[in-house]
């Protein structure tokens, strides 16, 4: 008996000194993309379907924001948190600029 309970707390030291020596996690990967702004399904989000990789992304922007319709690049990280929004990768944009050359149909909803 008193040797399984040793060999139990040995385990736990060497698991708890592997998981201290884990460092901390690493920053989630900077995100840029293009596409056109769209209306989300809950009110107030904002969607952009990236024209390259056709991953549907929920913008969370503090400032000014784009229009629905607007053409827009944008740069960000994934964001670690529930949004009202449903729908999409919530990403916090750092930055984003109109960019005219994107020809958008504006009467389409975003889709999952």
């Amino acid at each position: 008996m008193k040797h399984a309970v040793l060999a139990v707390a040995a385990i736990l030291l060497a698991a708890s000194a592997v998981t201290a020596n884990a460092g901390p996690a690493p920053e989630p990967k900077e995100v840029h993309a293009q596409g056109c702004v769209q209306a989300g399904v809950e009110a107030g989000c904002l969607m952009v379907k990236d024209m390259r990789g056709g991953r549907l992304y929920n913008l969370l922007i503090k400032g000014p924001r784009p229009a629905i319709g607007d053409g827009i690049e944008f740069a960000g990280k994934p964001y670690n948190g529930l949004t009202a929004c449903m729908q999409g990768v919530a990403l916090e944009v750092a930055s984003w600029a109109r960019k005219d050359s994107l020809k958008c149909n504006l009467g389409e909803p975003a889709r999952k």
